[in-house]
């Protein structure tokens, strides 16, 4: 796994997040994926989350993280190096988190956010679009979104798609491919830090047979024995700076800029 960074966040920022609460009417897919997160199955998943989130710390800190819904009432993702850590969620039933709001339409300044953390996220909605614009505005530039998302053509897509996961209902089961979700950010200038699949265990749901099959994971480090579980993708806004361009000039082709 290479992981790829071309620049370092800054400390100080005059943004601040407000705090306002979004009145939301309630959201049965984001309490259903939620009590999922705190079963036995949710909970090695959340284990194999962090184990991404640990390398990723080692390239990724700033100041300021907002991560896009809750991982169950033990909430283990606190794993990257960041000053403050908000939690959003868009159903008024999850306590324990930050503030409540529509993803699509945060109360949070524009290029106030340092890191977006996305965990099953994309998952949630029918169109991406609006969901990473919203993303896109809050992060500052040279910020950082990490996504997790599940591979459809594994076991765990097919699993979600035929309702025989638990935390996936009939409105929260838009499975996307890694690269779909990649285009997106790259069409918007994003440059990609890190694409790597994990987790080979089967969607078992009994505690002592998920254990049991930790033997896969390492199994996958040297040979995939069928495709992997999920993706963790990381990537860093970039915006380029043009040259200032004299009035007394006639024209400055963009080929000419130094990005």
């Amino acid at each position: 796994m290479d992981f790829i960074c071309e620049a370092h966040l800054p400390d100080v920022y005059s943004y601040k997040i407000k705090k306002e609460i979004t009145v939301l009417p309630e959201k049965n897919k984001y309490d259903v994926l939620y009590n999922w997160f705190n079963t036995a199955q949710g909970c090695r998943v959340v284990e194999a989350l962090c184990q991404e989130l640990k390398f990723v710390a080692n390239h990724v800190s700033g100041r300021r993280i907002l991560q896009l819904g809750a991982c169950g009432d033990n909430d283990k993702l606190d794993v990257l190096r960041f000053r403050q850590r908000y939690i959003v969620s868009e159903s008024l039933n999850i306590k324990k988190v930050s503030t409540y709001a529509n993803f699509t339409n945060l109360p949070i300044e524009r290029n106030s956010i340092d890191c977006v953390l996305a965990p099953f996220t994309m998952e949630t909605y029918a169109s991406n679009a609006s969901l990473i614009d919203e993303i896109d505005r809050i992060i500052n530039p040279h910020g950082f979104v990490i996504v997790f998302g599940i591979n459809p053509c594994s076991f765990w897509g097919l699993s979600a798609i035929l309702r025989l996961n638990s935390g996936f209902t009939k409105e929260s089961s838009y499975l996307r491919n890694s690269l779909t979700v990649k285009h997106a950010f790259l069409n918007r200038g994003y440059r990609q830090c890190l694409l790597h699949s994990f987790f080979y265990i089967p969607p078992f749901k009994n505690k002592k047979v998920i254990y049991s099959l930790d033997f896969l994971n390492e199994m996958g480090k040297m040979i995939w024995p069928y495709p992997a579980s999920f993706y963790c993708f990381v990537a860093q806004k970039y915006d380029p700076c043009l040259p200032f361009v004299d009035g007394g000039q006639d024209e400055v082709s963009i080929a000419d800029a130094t990005f």
